[in-house]
C-alpha cells in the first residue's frame, strides 16, 4: 500500500526496524491524536502538544505532518494551525487504512536487505578492531537470516571459518574485495 503521509521505511529506519515497535507507537499516536482538535486548544495547551506532535510525527513517518509541528514549535506561531488540523486527520486516516500486515510486509524485504548490508559492515568493523563478538555477533544473525543469496552463503561461511580461528586481517581481506 502506497502512502501519501506517512513513509514507513523512513520511520522503520528511525526505530531500529523495530516492527513491533512501530506498531505500538502508531496505535499510541492513534489513541493520542484520534479525538483531538488543535485549532479549539488555548495557546499553552497548543504549544504542549505541538511540541509532543513533532517528536512523535517524526518517529511514524510522517515528515509532512512533522515539519509543521517542527516550525510552529519554533517560530511559536498558530498561523499554519488548520494546515496542521487538516494534516494530522490525513495521516489518522492513514494509520486506520493500514492493516499491521501491511507493515509486515513493506519491511520484509528492504528490511532483510538493509540489515544484511548492515551486518556485513559491523563485521568489517569488527574485523579492523580485532573484536570477536564484535564479528560473531552478526555473523550468527547473518547465519539465521533466510533470504541469502547463494554467494552470500558462501561468504557467511568463508567468514565463519575465519572467525573460529580469529583471522580478523582474512575476514577484513573478504569483505574488501
Amino acid at each position: 500500500m502506497n502512502m501519501k503521509y506517512i513513509n514507513k521505511e523512513l520511520a522503520l529506519k528511525y526505530l531500529d526496524y523495530d516492527i513491533k515497535l512501530y506498531k505500538n507507537i502508531l496505535d499510541g499516536f492513534k489513541e493520542q491524536y484520534n479525538s483531538l482538535n488543535f485549532l479549539k486548544l488555548e495557546d499553552t495547551s497548543f504549544f504542549k502538544e505541538v511540541h509532543q506532535l513533532k517528536a512523535i510525527s517524526k518517529n511514524i513517518g510522517a515528515s509532512e505532518l512533522f515539519k509543521l509541528a517542527e516550525d510552529m514549535n519554533k517560530n511559536k506561531t498558530r498561523k499554519s494551525e488548520t494546515q496542521l488540523q487538516e494534516t494530522l486527520e490525513n495521516v489518522l486516516s492513514e494509520i486506520n487504512e493500514v492493516s499491521l500486515t501491511d507493515i509486515n510486509n513493506t519491511t520484509d524485504t528492504t528490511c532483510e536487505h538493509h540489515t544484511k548490508e548492515e551486518l556485513f559492515e559491523q563485521i568489517l568493523n569488527g574485523a579492523i578492531k580485532n573484536r570477536p563478538k564484535k564479528v560473531e555477533e552478526p555473523l550468527e544473525k547473518l547465519k539465521q537470516n533466510q533470504n541469502l543469496t547463494e554467494d552470500e552463503k558462501l561468504l557467511i561461511s568463508k567468514l565463519d571459518k575465519e572467525i573460529k580461528v580469529y583471522n580478523f586481517r582474512n575476514i577484513v581481506n573478504i569483505l574488501s574485495k
